[in-house]
Parts: structure tokens; sequence; C-alpha cells
């Protein structure tokens, strides 16, 4: 043998040694890699009451297990379902697609039954939330005379809506209530309990100014007018009075309210102390209107006047519960029956 050849097989040799070796050492590295993993594992053992059963970390799998097996069995069903829904929709058979459309008409019937039934059975106890909130109202009112010891008003409540004409008939021998129940209304007196309230607010805890200048336009029974003054002058001293601002000029606006309630021609110039009856409540009229104020609250508005006149009077406070840009609570304060039959809705004050 040559020395070449020696060298060849001491080659070989190595090699086959090295990779003996490394086999070995594979070998090793898996089953350490093994031990390591089953080391890993932490087998949790736990005994229930009974002692008759063990609990390992292999439930939790379990459960998982069979929560992907419940959810699996959502989908089957869903799936067979439309399956179900796409069969009928190739059958041909006429009494399975009846019979289909009959269970889906009688669960759709059944549903809407238990609707009507529940609107009907809590219609009563839920109708005030349908009702809407008074404009403006007298909630559980009482004026104490301490002179003579009597409840001139005894737990009063009212209450006016916007867009609608209101009547409060009093009783023609009773003027102490009268003039206490239209001097509360107004603010003009302050209640001995109870609140009169426009819409969420307390009238006793508004200024004069606010109440008869911007809340309550007032037609008052007497002083009504400024005799010394045209009609446009009245006009305009009552929106001077109520501290507002106005989109556009007052005299502008005094003239369109004048022509709103019947005066056809400028009455500059001509005081109102000289006009007619009529035409005094006319300008008094425009006066309540001129503060954009959301309730009117004339009193004894017909007073002095013949039938037809108190007619046209009646008329125009009809007319002002509604303009084009606002609604507004119309109360007539009135011991006449006949006039509290004109409006809309009527209580009669004990």
């Amino acid at each position: 043998m040559s020395e070449k050849d020696v060298k060849d097989n001491e080659t070989e040799a190595l090699n086959n040694a090295a990779a003996e070796n490394a086999e070995n050492a594979d070998i090793e590295a898996g089953e350490t890699d093994m031990a390591t993993s089953i080391e890993s594992v932490d087998f949790a053992v736990v005994y229930d009451d009974g002692g008759d059963s063990i609990t390992t970390e292999s439930a939790e799998n379990a459960e998982n297990t069979e929560g992907i097996a419940t959810e699996d069995s959502v989908a089957s069903d869903n799936a067979n379902r439309v399956n179900e829904t796409l069969a009928l929709g190739a059958t041909d058979d006429e009494q399975s697609l009846d019979q289909h459309e009959t269970v889906q008409a009688d669960s759709a019937t059944s549903v809407s039954s238990q609707i009507d039934r529940e609107i009907k059975h809590h219609r009563k106890k839920d109708a005030f939330f349908f009702k809407a909130n008074p404009t403006f109202a007298l909630d559980h009112v009482t004026v104490h005379n301490r002179k003579t010891g009597r409840n001139v008003l005894d737990d009063v409540s009212l209450a006016f809506h916007a867009g609608a004409t209101h009547a409060v008939l009093v009783d023609a021998e009773d003027v102490e209530q009268h003039q206490a129940l239209v001097a509360t209304m107004v603010g003009m007196m302050r209640t001995t309990s109870g609140n009169v309230m426009h819409k969420s607010t307390n009238l006793a805890d508004a200024t004069p100014v606010d109440v008869l200048g911007h809340r309550i336009g007032f037609i008052p029974q007497r002083f009504a007018v400024r005799g010394d003054l045209d009609a446009e002058g009245n006009v305009l001293y009552a929106m001077d009075a109520s501290n507002r601002n106005f989109l556009q000029p007052k005299p502008v606006i005094a003239r369109e309210l004048l022509k709103r309630v019947g005066f056809e021609e400028v009455t500059s110039g001509l005081p109102v102390g000289k006009m007619s009856a009529l035409d005094q409540r006319r300008v008094a009229i425009a006066r309540a209107l001129s503060c954009e104020a959301e309730v009117i609250i004339a009193d004894e508005p017909t007073a002095g006047l013949n039938r037809d006149d108190a007619a046209v009077v009646l008329g125009l406070l009809k007319k002002a519960k509604r303009d084009e840009d606002r609604k507004r609570a119309i109360i007539v304060v009135t011991d006449n029956p006949e006039v509290a039959d004109q409006m809309e809705h009527c209580a009669e004050l004990e």
C-alpha cells in the first residue's frame, strides 16, 4: 500500500468518526429537548370533595375543544337553515311553501299582537309622555288674605297651551277673587303657596319688566291704553317699556300691528281717548302683541261693548293665537258665560 492510499484511508476514517459524533450529538440534543418539553408541562392535580375525579390542565383543552365544537354546531345549524330555504325556493311542492310561509306569517303576527298588547296595557300609564308641557300654568296656587283669614284662591291649578284660546270663568259676585286671580297671573301679587309658571320659569323669580315686557301681554280691564296718545304712539310706548330689541324699526312694527287689528287708515294725531270703545280695544290688543309674548291675558275684554263689537274683539283674540312665526296662549278672564263659551277651553273657578 502506498503512502497516498494510507493517507486517504486515514482521512476517510476521520470523516466517518466526525459524522458518527455529530449524529450522536443530534440524538442527545433531541432527547434533551424532549425531556425539557416534558418537564415544562405542569400537571396540576385537583381533588374534588368526593375524591372520585381528578382534573388536570387537559380539562381546559377539553373545554376549548367543546367550545369549538359548539361554534361548529351553530355554523352547521345556520348552514342547514340556509339550505332548507334554498331547497324551498327550488321545490315545486306548493304545500311545503305554503306551510313555510304560514309559519313565518304566524310568527310575525304573534310579535305584532304582543306589541299591540303592550301598547294598550301601558297607554294610560304613559299617556303623560305624549302631552305637551303647558306654556303657562298655575300650580296649586293659594292666596291668603291675612285681614279676613280667607283663602281668596285656594289650591288653584290651571294649564294653558300655546296655539289655543282659554277662558277662566269667575264668580261675578266675588270681585276679590277675580282681582286676585288676574294680579297673580300677571305677577303683580305673590302667592301664599304654589307657583305661577311660564314654561320652566317661576314668575316669582322674574322681574316685573321681564314678566310684562317679555313673557305676558296684558290687556287690563281699565287703563289698557293712554288716552293722550294716538294709536301708533300707544304701541310705541308699550314697545319702549318692554326693553326689547326688535329686528325692524319700531314704527314699522307698530303700523303693522295696528293694521292687523283692523285699522285700515293712519291714525296719527287722533288721541285714543277720543276713539270709540271698540277702537280702544283694538289698540289695547295691538299693545299686548307688541312685546311678542307667548301668553296674552285679557281681563273682561268685552265689558261695556255691544254684542257685535264684542264679537269683533273676541275674533281678534282668536286670530292672535297663531301667527306665521309663533303660537300664543290666549287667556280670557271673565264672569260672562257667553264669552267663556267662545273660547276653545274653559275652566270655572270655584
